[in-house]
């Protein structure tokens, strides 16, 4: 009687699985979002490029103010170790990845590189279809990637990290100064439709399952705004250094801050020009004090 009703109950399965409609297979990735499949000699990658008029803004911030940065005094208050000379050889980086723990578990599956070109701003975004895909990203992956790969690390090349002079910057304007923080209250962008960072990953591990691409146009949209922002960051603190006209009370104390261990001279005179604008409270007693320790020298 057990091995009939068995029986039965296999007859039941393959008949199920006969009914059951193929899944359509997935129209590929390229075709839905955008690019190509470019082979890079250690596996194919998709590849999306795309160019920004230099005179395109991003919010309120031209692509091309950028240019005008001087990087002898951002790299100077940046604290940056080795000088960045030229903007055209700046190459601004953001990647998505499949957590932020770090270590052999993470996976950089999304890097979006721009570069300043002629006229342009020229993007482009790397992203890996599969795991089997990382040879082919290895040059963009975080250091425990290349050593695990037991290939060099590039520490030489120099690096301007605008999160420090941002903080010194506006900690006292905003609540945080992450990057979406400074996008809309400095840049002057209100993205829409945009998906929350801690959701990509998730994103992307349903590609895996399902290879589902539509959901990933979200990702890529994020990681190209994301750019644009350091872009735009760039522009207005190369702006800042050079003119104070246009800035807020608050923002000329921030930036008398960032000056304060490299130039003196320049941060009183942002202190100074931050309480003839109205700077008031708590940050306007700061500032008398820094003036104050200073004139006393």
């Amino acid at each position: 009687m057990a091995a009939h009703s068995l029986e039965d109950l296999r007859r039941v399965i393959r008949r199920i699985e006969t009914r059951r409609p193929k899944r359509p297979a997935a129209p590929p990735i390229e075709g839905v979002l955008g690019g190509e499949l470019v082979d890079t000699g250690e596996g194919q990658l998709l590849v999306v490029r795309r160019e920004f008029p230099l005179a395109y803004r991003h919010g309120r911030q031209p692509l091309g103010a950028a240019l005008e940065a001087p990087l002898d005094l951002l790299s100077a208050v940046a604290r940056a170790e080795t000088p960045v000379e030229d903007a055209r050889r700046l190459l601004f980086l953001d990647a998505e990845t499949t957590g932020l723990a770090g270590g052999t578990g993470t996976y950089a599956f999304l890097v979006g590189a721009a570069w300043l070109e002629d006229d342009r701003l020229v993007l482009v975004q790397h992203f890996m279809r599969d795991f089997d895909d990382e040879p082919a990203l290895l040059a963009a992956l975080l250091e425990t990637r290349f050593i695990m790969a037991r290939r060099r690390w590039p520490t030489t090349l120099p690096h301007l990290d605008l999160l420090r002079p941002a903080r010194r910057v506006w900690t006292s304007c905003f609540a945080d100064c992450r990057l979406a923080t400074l996008e809309r209250e400095v840049i002057g962008v209100v993205r829409e439709d945009d998906i929350p960072g801690a959701l990509i990953p998730a994103l992307y591990f349903d590609f895996l399952r399902s290879r589902r691409s539509a959901p990933l146009g979200r990702v890529l949209a994020h990681n190209r705004d994301d750019i644009l922002t350091l872009v735009g960051l760039l522009g207005w603190f190369g702006g800042a250094l050079t003119a104070r006209e246009e800035l807020t009370a608050a923002e000329l104390s921030g930036l008398g801050r960032l000056w304060e261990p490299v130039d003196v001279e320049r941060a009183l005179g942002c202190y100074r020009g931050a309480l003839a604008a109205g700077l008031a409270g708590a940050p306007a007693h700061a500032v008398r004090l820094h003036l104050a320790r200073w004139e006393k020298r």
